[in-house]
């Protein structure tokens, strides 16, 4: 009796997972079976690394999600970590260790001057970020001189595809992603900083009357979504073993890591946020994608289908706020 509650009990608090694992499993199983070639181990790997890269950008957005705000710059952030790491490895001949701390760096502090602008100046999150996300995209074009990475040392690209040991068939970017998360969950579930970006989440007039001091709380949490965006940059470095000027923006990750936070059980007016649900939502998403690309779906679809996506997410969201409000007033 025991044992079924508490499977009931775990279904109720872990039911969006569930779900998202086993949708996923089953969309693999389907397209398995129209397209043999899906399943092959390459293909498996490919899309499990393809999500480390959202994933990490995800998990940023989760927390300023959270804490409900919006961060768009993350693209551009993304592809200029790249870009500084990668120009840096090949120019300067860097060891892998500085040049990714100069690029975590760039990451930690344009992602702070994002929580300033809307902590001082109390200028929307979308609207800063839409801002930053043009100016970030210039950097890129300003330090790159237009020229592009498509050779870096074989430590990065063993970090990007190797593996730690021989008998562990676990790449070592997965790895990191499992680290990451076990960090963050820590972070925003065990300590007083994540209890206060989800008071701030809530209401942040109450948060402020409470003695949180709100502004810090913005500058550290965009920051933190500016260094989880450049560490993906790294990621993606290390992975496909190159850099262009277009890294990140070409393929919209700012909208992707929106939807997958959304999809994984983040709300968008805040206050939770689900950050094993974000990473299993851009395992999810990667599937999707990879599947319409062996279905040969039009690319122009692709983008069409992340914004319903968000808007069917954000949607269900907010129906289930609403009753949870009408059941709390019964």
């Amino acid at each position: 009796m025991g044992t079924k509650d508490d499977i009931e009990r775990v279904l109720r608090r872990r039911g969006r997972e569930v779900a998202l694992v086993g949708v996923t499993l089953a969309l693999v199983v389907v397209l398995g079976i129209l397209q043999p070639r899906f399943v092959h181990l390459e293909n498996l790997r490919f899309m499990l690394l393809g999500s480390v890269v959202l994933s990490l950008v995800a998990l940023g957005q989760t927390f300023v999600i959270a804490m409900r705000g919006i961060d768009l710059s993350v693209a551009p952030l993304l592809g200029l970590s790249a870009m500084v790491c990668g120009l840096l490895a090949q120019s300067q001949g860097l060891p892998l260790w500085i040049a990714f701390a100069l690029s975590l760096g760039i990451g930690v502090v344009l992602g702070a001057f994002n929580g300033l602008l809307v902590s001082a100046l109390s200028i929307p999150p979308i609207v800063v970020t839409l801002g930053t996300y043009s100016i970030y995209s210039g950097f890129i074009f300003i330090y790159s001189q237009g020229t592009q990475v498509f050779s870096i040392p074989a430590a990065y690209g063993h970090l990007g595809n190797g593996y730690l040991v021989p008998w562990l068939p676990i790449p070592i970017p997965v790895l990191v992603l499992l680290v990451v998360l076990a960090l963050c969950s820590f972070l925003l579930g065990y300590t007083r900083f994540g209890r206060a970006l989800l008071a701030v989440g809530n209401n942040d007039a109450a948060a402020y009357n409470a003695g949180i001091p709100v502004g810090g709380i913005r500058i550290a949490v965009y920051a933190l979504s500016g260094m989880l965006a450049s560490f993906a940059g790294l990621m993606f470095l290390c992975y496909t073993g190159s850099a262009t000027v277009t890294a990140g923006t070409g393929d919209h990750i700012e909208l992707q890591s929106i939807a997958v936070a959304l999809v994984g059980g983040t709300p968008i007016n805040g206050g939770r946020g689900n950050l094993i649900g974000t990473v299993l939502g851009s395992l999810f998403l990667s599937v999707v994608l990879t599947a319409l690309v062996f279905l040969r779906v039009p690319a122009i679809w692709y983008s069409a289908g992340e914004g319903l996506m968000i808007l069917a997410t954000v949607q269900a969201g907010l129906r289930r706020h609403r009753a949870r409000d009408a059941e709390a007033v019964a």
